[in-house]
């Protein structure tokens, strides 16, 4: 069993977590043949736009996040196929 909470699942192969500590992280499914998931934690400047804009949000930051995996070297790699 976790210790998050999923605030929001999306067709767009993400979802948005609150953390045992209460950070946010956002999960995102990229790759093309080989797909894998990547964790990025939310700073407190996106913190503060999700909870304004919700799905809105979210969406981009997944989009730009499928864009460039790496994210500015703060994704984390979850899994492998």
């Amino acid at each position: 069993m976790s210790d998050e909470e999923v605030l929001l699942q999306s067709p767009l192969l993400y979802r948005v977590l609150r953390e045992r500590d209460g950070a946010l992280s956002i999960e995102v499914v990229v790759g093309g043949i080989v797909q894998f998931e990547v964790r990025v934690r939310l700073n407190a400047e996106e913190t503060e736009s999700f909870h304004k804009e919700g799905r809105a949000f979210a969406d981009r930051m997944a989009q730009a996040i499928m864009a460039n995996p790496p994210f500015g070297g703060r994704s984390v790699k979850l899994s492998a196929p």
